[in-house]
């Protein structure tokens, strides 16, 4: 990987499970500021987390304030977005808000993590032209699609490069959102489904890296970031259980239409990518050894057992 010796400015909006991990391992070459408009008790965790080493500010895109941060910066990045809800929520949160801020960036680079759009396949590559033949099924992927459209054309017309990231499913130590725990709380009481599924996925330290990598670049940009090989939804809870220093536990097979049965709407409409796997050069360009990080899934087993001792385990 390319050694980055340039001392940068990071404006990261919004605070929250991926945020924390790209603040906690920028902040060892940057300076780094996160702003956020609320604050529950697993952010509370998240803000100890990053206690001296990266400055939090609750401001909204809104305020007077936020625009003096944008100057502040040398870099945006945009962690703006919601995965649930009806279409008027999802296009404030994943068109609107991301496009306020472009409009401030003004000549900087600006990192925006966007999300899966609809393309599925064999190792998926970025479309050539931007947005070529996509045809999104669900309000999250016409929202985010939406969202890659209009911060183009900011970016075209006021001059700033950008970069559109694509996570698939993303991992870490402090994953609190509601698939992590409760993946947690069943391999705490033993509980090992054996699902049919695979993803591709991502650490969130390695996105982190990748991140700093491309806007070194300072190029206009569009990838998937993905690790190279997908993962069975069953190795989760495996790590989890391994994390909580136990072994063994029920294994219990899960037919595919009846775990689709049983799982959350949004969460449904995300099964179509375990058919299909995604490009993962842009990762392989800047990680030697681009793998799936287990360790970090039982550091997370570890995260979530110390908030469920402090009657914080909430998932966001």
């Amino acid at each position: 990987m390319k050694i980055i010796l340039i001392i940068m400015r990071y404006l990261l909006v919004g605070h929250g499970f991926i945020s924390t991990h790209v603040a906690e391992y920028l902040f060892q070459r940057h300076e780094v500021k996160i702003t956020y408009r609320n604050m529950n008790p697993v952010k509370e965790a998240y803000a100890k987390v990053l206690s001296g080493r990266a400055e939090l500010i609750r401001v909204s895109p809104e305020e007077e304030e936020f625009k003096k941060l944008v100057d502040w910066s040398d870099v945006v990045v945009s962690f703006v977005g919601e995965i649930a809800g009806d279409e008027n929520k999802l296009r404030k949160a994943n068109v609107e808000v991301p496009s306020a801020i472009a409009k401030m960036v003004k000549g900087k680079p600006m990192v925006h993590l966007t999300g899966m759009l609809g393309y599925t396949g064999v190792n998926v590559k970025p479309e050539l032209p931007h947005l070529k033949d996509l045809h999104p099924d669900t309000p999250f992927e016409r929202s985010k699609a939406e969202a890659e459209r209009v911060l183009m054309k900011i970016s075209r017309e006021q001059g700033f490069p950008l970069i559109l990231i694509r996570p698939t499913l993303v991992y870490g130590k402090y994953g609190a959102h509601v698939q992590f725990v409760t993946i947690y709380k069943m391999s705490k009481r033993g509980i090992i489904p054996s699902l049919p599924f695979s993803f591709n996925a991502v650490s969130a330290t390695d996105l982190a890296k990748v991140i700093e990598y491309f806007v070194e670049r300072k190029e206009t940009t569009y990838f998937y970031a993905t690790e190279c090989d997908p993962v069975n939804v069953t190795r989760f809870f495996e790590l989890m259980r391994e994390g909580l220093g136990k072994r063994g536990g029920l294994r219990v097979p899960v037919p595919e239409g009846l775990a689709k049965a049983v799982l959350p709407s949004y969460v449904r409409s995300l099964l179509k990518y375990t058919k299909s796997t995604f490009d993962c050069s842009a990762c392989k360009e800047v990680i030697n050894e681009l793998s799936f990080r287990e360790d970090e899934i039982r550091k997370n087993a570890v995260f979530l057992m110390e908030l469920e001792k402090q009657g914080k385990l909430i998932p966001t």
